[in-house]
């Protein structure tokens, strides 16, 4: 049998689970494949979200640098009503200062708060400039080609922000000093929410910053804002970031990876359990179809033998051979003996089936236990003290009445008692006890046989189930003594205990509910 279902596993193993889990790992392959795509395009998308919004800054920001084009060219920065009208249309820009070329040390400032604010910002102003000058030293060649470029510059001692550009013609350097928060929620703001709607969040924060100063969540959280996120073209140290409404971390891609990834992994747990299931339900059908054999085995040796010895003696008493009265009276017992033996256990094989099949009838009514063991081992003692057995019998002083079927009763008695007579060895004594315990009165059977293993404490009493040692192999048997005793002990609504160790004997209790006190009969 073992190497039958050694082989019945690995034909299993072949062709069920090698290909599932085959397929898994070629499918989670896939799967990656595919959520990396799915994240390219995702991401994607949303740098051409972020590239719009980018792109309307700068339109913004060109948008001003036209209207002081307009102004400077036709020498209007002296109108301070004008002057007035711009710093208000476009209150983002605190100055506007002019410097006749990279290498001016002087820097002229417009703005409508006044001559004396200048200072503050003259010598930072000239700094950042000298710092930037091959950078905006590029702004020419791009005015040359036809591109009027806007160069933002920032600085990381103070909070400066600068948009430098040229005009279309002169040699003149011109500058916004802007406020990128006003500029952002005041100016960028709408755009944002227009572009979100309620699909996507669209954050702004500083670069040392994990809190956006500008969001269009509703709820925002700290440190909750991933990638793909760029830095703002006007501002380099500003950052937009943006995510699906409803995605937390980790991404979208990584989402539907673990989705599918624990899918995979589900499906598999399924058919590592359905193989497992399969696997032990044929090693089931095989080991209870080794212990039908074992058990047609067993019975036809046990109905052989007292099938022979009844034909053995019977045609010696045919055929006259024994004149002695004694002689004969001895071959009538061994013949009447196998005979109830015979019958004994044809019966035992067709109440089980009956049991089993739920025809049997219990014939329930007021019954003493101590009355029902006592006929038991009067009617037993014969092939008790023929076996070589001695036996003791201790009833408990009161009587034990119950609601019980007298004849499976005294069934599951004799089958107990037969075990003890068929597994002890050395030691033939039984002790036989009844008695009252927490609610129950009880029938206990004691041997010195050769004992159980805890291992198969609980199997013994599963039908066909015979214990697999070297001296319960020798033992002949069905196999059915104890199923039977524990179906009649569920009819009855009782329980079996069992205490027992290897060479050291074992002893079956028998527990019936308490249903008569006092000459009442009590419900369950």
């Amino acid at each position: 049998m073992p190497s039958s279902l050694t082989r019945i596993g690995l034909v299993l193993l072949v062709v069920f689970l090698l290909p599932a889990i085959y397929y898994s790992f070629r499918e989670l392959q896939a799967v990656k494949e595919s959520e990396l795509m799915i994240e390219k395009i995702y991401n994607d998308q949303l740098e051409a979200i972020l590239f719009s919004v980018n792109q309307y800054s700068e339109d913004i920001a060109r948008s001003w640098t036209q209207d002081w084009s307009w102004i400077a060219q036709d020498s209007l920065v002296d109108d301070s009503e004008i002057l007035n009208q711009f710093f208000d249309e476009n209150y983002a820009i605190s100055h506007v200062f002019v410097l006749d070329s990279l290498s001016a040390s002087e820097v002229t400032f417009y703005s409508n708060e006044g001559e004396a604010y200048f200072s503050n910002y003259e010598q930072p102003v000239l700094s950042l400039i000298r710092e930037q000058q091959e950078g905006l030293a590029r702004l020419y060649p791009y005015r040359e080609s036809g591109y009027l470029k806007i160069q933002p510059i920032a600085s990381d001692t103070s909070s400066l922000e600068l948009l430098v550009f040229l005009t279309e013609t002169g040699p003149q350097l011109y500058g916004f000093v802007l406020n990128p928060e006003v500029f952002i929620n005041d100016f960028l703001g709408p755009r944002i929410h227009a572009i979100a709607q309620e699909e996507f969040v669209i954050s702004v924060l500083y670069k040392t910053d994990d809190f956006p100063f500008y969001t269009t969540a509703n709820s925002p959280k700290k440190g909750m804002w991933p990638e793909p996120q760029k830095s703002l073209w006007l501002f380099p140290d500003y950052y937009l970031t943006i995510r699906l409404e409803q995605q937390k971390q980790p991404t979208l891609a990584e989402q539907r990876f673990q989705t599918n990834l624990f899918l995979i992994i589900g499906l598999n747990a399924i058919l590592l359990l359905g193989a497992w299931f399969v696997y032990r339900t044929i090693k089931k059908e095989i080991e209870l179809a080794q212990i039908k054999s074992d058990f047609v085995s067993n019975v036809s040796h046990e109905i052989r033998t007292p099938l022979a010895l009844i034909t053995m003696f019977s045609e010696t008493l045919m055929l006259k051979r024994v004149k002695s009265e004694e002689k004969k009276q001895e071959y009538y017992r061994i013949v009447n003996h196998e005979a109830q033996r015979l019958t004994s256990m044809v019966n035992k094989i067709l109440n089980f089936s009956k049991m089993e099949a739920g025809k049997h009838h219990f014939q329930f009514e007021p019954v003493d236990l101590n009355v029902i063991v006592a006929t038991v081992l009067e009617s037993y003692d014969f092939h008790l003290t023929n076996k070589g057995f001695s036996y003791a019998f201790h009833p408990t002083e009161m009587e034990l009445t119950i609601n019980g079927d007298r004849e499976t009763i005294a069934e599951a008695l004799i089958n107990l008692l037969d075990n003890a007579v068929k597994y002890s060895e050395e030691e033939k004594k039984i002790s036989i006890r009844t008695g009252i315990n927490e609610g129950y009165y009880f029938v206990e059977i004691q041997d010195q046989g050769i004992g159980i293993s805890e291992a198969n404490q609980k199997a013994i009493f599963e039908k066909f189930f015979r214990v697999s040692s070297e001296t319960s192999k020798q033992k002949k048997g069905t196999g059915l003594g104890l199923s039977l005793v524990k179906y009649i002990m569920d009819a009855h609504k009782g329980t079996i205990e069992l205490d027992s160790s290897p060479k050291a004997g074992s002893t079956f209790r028998l527990n019936f509910p308490i249903r008569y006190r006092v000459g009442k009969l009590i419900a369950n």
